[in-house]
């Protein structure tokens, strides 16, 4: 035998190190994905002043570009305390208010990461948070 390593062998941990560097590239685009959703959320909001229905409106036409997963069975958590706000909105996020002061409120979002493997039927639901900046409450 003149090869000291095995040509199936070699051939094996090539296929390891693709099959690695393809999910670590696909985690990482999700994440990114989840990332943009994220952001274009807050946008939203911060440019309507608050989670009104005219950001809710804007959030799903931008949403409906983006290519993110429609809501199916989906709850939100509590977050520091803090009921989710209501809405009724065909995507799967979740908004909470923040009262700051009395002058101000800020806006947290969670949007989620969706990892789907079917040969091994898994399905998980990473979150991912992010939070507004401070919105000047108008009224009274």
């Amino acid at each position: 035998m003149k090869e000291g390593i095995g040509s199936i062998f070699l051939y094996n941990i090539v296929i390891i190190f693709i099959v690695v560097v393809f999910a670590i590239l696909a985690a990482t685009l999700t994440y990114y994905k989840a990332f943009k959703v994220n952001t274009k959320i807050i946008n939203s909001i911060e440019k309507f002043e608050g989670y009104n229905n005219l950001a809710i409106a804007d959030i799903d036409n931008k949403l409906l570009t983006t290519g993110y997963l429609p809501k199916e069975n989906h709850k939100c958590p509590k977050k520091n305390g803090q009921e989710p706000l209501s809405y009724n909105g065909n995507y799967r996020y979740c908004v909470y208010r923040f009262n700051e002061s009395s002058r101000y409120d800020s806006y947290g979002v969670t949007t989620y990461i969706t990892l789907d493997i079917p040969l091994i039927k898994t399905y998980w639901r990473i979150p991912i948070y992010a939070r507004s900046n401070r919105i000047y409450r108008f009224n009274g």
